[in-house]
């Protein structure tokens, strides 16, 4: 029998490779900067020529043809997104009339922590007055996460990355719990998705954020790794979903789109993602 699965990947690459089979296949899609980038072209390509890919500063419906796109665009203001677009603007429409005109089917984020209710930081490490370190800031991320209906991100799962609480909420998800979203003048939203380099989360809340607990359940894993590798990486009580699913290995055909969309390792280098 021949092996239907490709047996050299990365734990990024599977991470990628996963987001993309999960988006939903048709609506706009509104892509934020990084590894969403490659994994929304991804699947554009591969599952879902039907979603209409957008991004924050101002191309909407980006049009990759899958047998002759060169490569995925290197940033949310890649040139390469003018081609074949249905229309070049700029932020002002992107997340104004778009995104706070309610035509955003799901958005696609990444960021440098996240919590346990979804919380997104991407502006500082530490103190917000006596900072660690700050980081490349908040670009479209608090407005998409708080009006898409619908939210994936990708995060690297890394003791650093996961934490009980973020330092500062760039982008928020439940905030801190049933009903904070309301409080907070937001609508419900969900399902919600997490997917990290070891497995995929969605969150304990059948509402979109009214009840339930709101925090994330560990829904599968990837190959070789079990819940209690990754419930160690995680510094509060990770709900386990059961029964656990098992996330299928990359398919040959998966993983060399995925590298021909990043011929020069932009976004799949250690140390970039």
């Amino acid at each position: 029998m021949v092996n239907q699965y490709a047996e050299d990947y990365t734990l990024a690459e599977l991470m990628c490779i996963e987001a993309a089979r999960l988006l939903p296949r048709e609506g706009v899609a509104f892509l934020g900067l990084g590894l969403p980038v490659l994994s929304g072209t991804l699947a554009r390509c591969l599952y879902a020529p039907e979603i209409q890919l957008c991004t924050e500063v101002g191309a909407f419906d980006w049009r990759p043809d899958p047998p002759t796109v060169p490569r995925a665009p290197i940033g949310i203001h890649d040139l390469l997104l003018n081609d074949g677009a249905a229309m070049v603007s700029d932020m002002v429409d992107a997340l104004g009339t778009v995104l706070m005109g309610g035509h955003v089917a799901f958005a696609f984020l990444t960021g440098a922590q996240i919590d346990k209710y979804g919380n997104v930081n991407t502006l500082v490490l530490g103190e917000y007055g006596r900072p660690q370190r700050r980081l490349a800031g908040t670009g479209g991320n608090t407005e998409i996460s708080c009006l898409a209906p619908q939210v994936f991100v990708l995060m690297p799962q890394e003791p650093r990355r996961w934490t009980e609480r973020v330092d500062f909420i760039t982008s928020p998800g439940y905030i801190d719990g049933p009903g904070a979203r309301r409080r907070a003048g937001l609508a419900p939203q969900g399902p919600n998705c997490v997917i990290s380099t070891m497995g995929v989360y969605r969150y304990d809340t059948p509402d979109g954020g009214e009840t339930g607990s709101c925090e994330l359940v560990l829904e599968a894993v990837f190959p070789h790794i079990d819940a209690e590798t990754i419930r160690a990486l995680v510094p509060w009580d990770l709900k386990v979903a059961d029964p656990l699913r098992e996330v299928a290995p990359p398919t040959p055909t998966e993983l060399a789109m995925l590298r021909r969309l990043d011929p020069f390792q932009y976004y799949l280098t250690p140390g970039r993602y």
